[in-house]
């Protein structure tokens, strides 16, 4: 299908599948704008959207112009509309939104391989040599990603928001390994490999196992060193599934994240589920709840109970 005319808003997420969205829209003069947002703020309401936005790997929302999106669950909830793009066997968003545009035949100059990344990055299927010691597009996400914490130690030249906008500019054309030199990008990877190894320190320290299950308790760490989220599992191969405690200072709980092992799947667990029955959610294979300080350790222990042995 050939790309739409006019200049739209973009709305997707601060993350490598919503660099790439923007990459491809750019790449057509579609987008003149961006914005990044939370999913749950798009279900609830706050953001406010019109006919002159495109939204990416976000919840479908009335009234904007087009949804990318590729979560079934989605599918489920809205079912057909004529705007709401969606393919459940899609690995990524960007691969939806480059697939219905044509492909490399719409972007000749769109390198494959950067697609290709989205979609190993979206779908986790890294490897543990990949995990202990990222590089190219598998480093690139992790610098991208917010859940690796980089933003917590230490500030930046230029904003995480800033950051995403012009990597949608510089993934279209440049191969990773000049992208990984810019400046903006290149003090975030130093930041990353300095806090490395602290990282390993701390989850050993704080980890206890329990048959397949790996409990990481922060709780008594002052500081949260940088660290891609699949760590642990390279560090625990013998654990299918981790359940981590984190004191939220600014809210007074504590989260209890629950996620299965990207190295072995075999866990049968609905995470979501489980989360769901102490306040919290997520999807089949992770979840997080919200719980006051003083039940977060029975919580934690009833979680391990449930998903020990599965």
């Amino acid at each position: 299908m050939s790309a739409d005319t006019g200049s739209y808003r973009l709305i997707t997420r601060p993350d490598f599948d919503g660099v790439v969205c923007g990459a491809l829209f750019m790449e057509q003069d579609m987008i003149d704008s961006v914005m990044f947002a939370h999913p749950r703020d798009m279900q609830h309401g706050k953001i406010e959207v019109s006919r002159e936005d495109i939204t990416t790997n976000l919840p479908y929302v009335p009234g904007v112009h087009l949804c990318f999106d590729h979560h079934v669950s989605e599918s489920e909830r809205v079912g057909p509309m004529e705007n709401h793009i969606i393919d459940p066997k899609a690995p990524s968003a960007a691969r939806v939104v480059y697939d219905h545009y044509g492909g490399k035949d719409t972007f000749p100059l769109v390198d494959p391989a950067l697609i290709d990344a989205v979609d190993k990055a979206d779908a986790a299927q890294f490897t543990e040599e990949e995990i202990l010691a990222p590089d190219g597009y598998t480093l690139l996400n992790f610098i991208l990603d917010g859940r690796t914490g980089l933003s917590r130690l230490r500030d930046f030249a230029i904003s995480e928001e800033q950051l995403m906008i012009d990597m949608m500019t510089y993934c279209r054309h440049h191969p990773v390994e000049e992208i990984l030199q810019i400046p903006d990008v290149a003090e975030r990877v130093r930041t990353y490999i300095l806090n490395e190894e602290f990282a390993e320190l701390q989850i050993k320290r704080c980890a206890e196992v329990t048959d397949n299950v790996v409990k990481v308790d922060l709780r008594g760490e002052d500081t949260l060193y940088t660290v891609n989220r699949f760590l642990v599992y390279a560090l625990y191969p013998e654990c299918d599934i981790s359940v981590h405690l984190t004191n939220l200072a600014d809210r007074g709980l504590v989260e209890i994240a629950v996620g299965k092992s990207i190295l072995d799947r075999g866990n049968k667990t609905n995470v979501g589920s489980l989360c769901l029955k102490y306040g919290g959610g997520g999807h089949a294979a992770v979840g997080t709840c919200q719980v006051e300080p003083d039940h977060a350790d029975r919580v934690a222990k009833e979680i391990v109970a449930a998903v020990r042995g599965k």
